[in-house]
């Protein structure tokens, strides 16, 4: 199966998927062309079979290029869902640190320093490369969601009041975005998409070969302009559905800036 080979490949990094798939795409173009060249010296072809092949040709790249903007809009969809997730759990986070700060005492300071360092989890899971160890970091955010879980629900029982309410209220979505980041970071085109996309370039670039043999005309370099662009567009589509993989990664500054205005004031100078 082509996702045997597809998915080492696409962990390998961007730019080795980049060269593969030109290589590859290059092989089918070359192959279509000498086929081409192999049928034109057969028989020299009529205006009706070369028009013909140029017609069916267009057809195929157009159905190709339809397939490839649904792979980037699909990967894209995905992206933005992660960029929006970043800024929702971000403000919940915050929200729940000013609460634990109105609850005061040892054990709102003990909730608000154990949010901080949940806080930092989470930035390292949002950020982390992939081969980071991110199974690591979710089981520390995990033991934080527990340990903060515990001292609220003592504080709650204790005393249930408005601001112990409105600190239980703000822990809940504070975990749910958790979950919900986690969702869209293991969420990514899915493999068989991908092998459609790839095994259908291979096809009508391999027919785009066969008709400039076909005609007699090579055309080098627009056919590696053709090659490159649609390399990039798929390469960026990749990109796009792989959250710790290439340049294409989701910005963390709404989690920094929660981090730093949780950090307590400098203490003033004398």
């Amino acid at each position: 199966m082509l996702d045997s080979w597809l998915s080492p490949v696409i962990e390998a990094g961007i730019a080795v998927l980049a060269v593969v798939l030109f290589a590859v795409l290059s092989i089918a173009c070359e192959v279509g062309y000498r086929l081409g060249q192999w049928r034109r010296g057969e028989r020299e072809p009529s205006d009706a079979e070369t028009g013909a092949a140029s017609i069916l040709t267009g057809g195929m790249l157009a159905l190709l290029a339809f397939m490839l903007g649904l792979t980037v809009s699909f990967a894209e969809s995905r992206y933005e869902a992660r960029r929006d997730l970043v800024v929702e759990e971000a403000n919940a986070i915050g929200t729940a640190a000013l609460r634990a700060r109105m609850v005061g005492g040892a054990e709102g300071v003990s909730i608000a320093a154990l949010i901080d360092d949940y806080a930092h989890a989470r930035l390292d899971f949002t950020r982390a490369a992939l081969d980071a160890p991110v199974a690591r970091t979710l089981a520390r955010a995990a033991e934080d969601q527990g340990r903060i879980w515990d001292l609220a629900t003592v504080i709650a029982r204790r005393a249930p009041t408005p601001i112990t309410a409105s600190l239980v209220s703000a822990l809940n979505p504070m975990f749910d975005a958790a979950q919900s980041q986690r969702f869209a970071f293991a969420g990514r085109t899915p493999p068989g998409v991908l092998t459609l996309l790839v095994a259908g370039s291979i096809l009508a670039i391999g027919a785009t070969g066969f008709q400039l043999g076909l005609g007699g005309h090579r055309q080098p370099v627009l056919s590696s302009l053709l090659l490159a662009m649609w390399v990039g567009a798929m390469v960026l589509a990749v990109d796009l559905s792989r959250p710790r993989l290439g340049s294409m990664r989701v910005d963390t500054a709404p989690l920094e800036w929660t981090i730093q205005d949780m950090a307590p004031p400098a203490p003033a100078a004398p």
